[in-house]
């Protein structure tokens, strides 16, 4: 029993290193859907070899009813482990689509001079799709510095200030200008 077990985790850490290669999980978030990924592929696995064995067993003794009925419970089995790997590879997947559209928005996040917290959990991706304003990762940059206080009261003064020395129209250069004169 120790051999096949020490034979079982081989197989096991051989399917995890293939599968590595392949999602490349890069948070603990996006880790433990790929471990559930690994793990329900190795389970599949076990299952068709099963199954295989069942049916090999079913056509050499067809009068034998209790391997068609085991034959029907492992495909069960199957289907269900099937489904997990699916599903955690569908997870992992929309985990590292956020990943990368969190890039985007801690690129525009550094352009404005600032550095908020992407939590790995927020859903970047469907935020940008809810609202076709919120497309635009300097949009979702803007917000994230805007939920921090220190954001909030610089804000707070720069509407301040605006209300207090509002602007003329001017040229787009001269607007420019201002902008950068306001750290805009």
């Amino acid at each position: 029993m120790a051999a096949q077990s020490t034979e079982s985790n081989a197989i096991l850490e051989n399917l995890e290193a293939k599968l590595r290669a392949d999602c490349q999980p890069g948070s603990a978030l996006e880790e433990q859907a790929f471990q559930r990924y690994v793990w329900a592929n190795y389970q599949c696995e076990r299952v068709r070899i099963l199954e295989t064995l069942t049916e090999e067993r079913w056509l050499a003794n067809a009068d034998a009813p209790q391997y068609l009925s085991a034959l029907e419970r492992i495909a069960k089995i199957a289907a269900l482990h099937e489904r997990r790997a699916d599903r955690a590879l569908r997870q992992l997947r929309l985990l590292q689509q956020d990943r990368f559209a969190a890039y985007e928005v801690q690129a525009e996040l550094t352009l404005l001079g600032q550095d908020a917290p992407i939590p790995k959990s927020l859903p970047i991706t469907e935020i940008r799709k809810s609202n076709l304003q919120r497309t635009n990762p300097n949009y979702l940059a803007q917000f994230l510095l805007y939920q921090t206080e220190e954001v909030k009261q610089i804000a707070d003064e720069m509407l301040r200030n605006a209300k207090a020395n509002p602007m003329p129209p001017q040229s787009v250069d001269d607007l420019l200008q201002w902008a950068k004169d306001q750290g805009l």
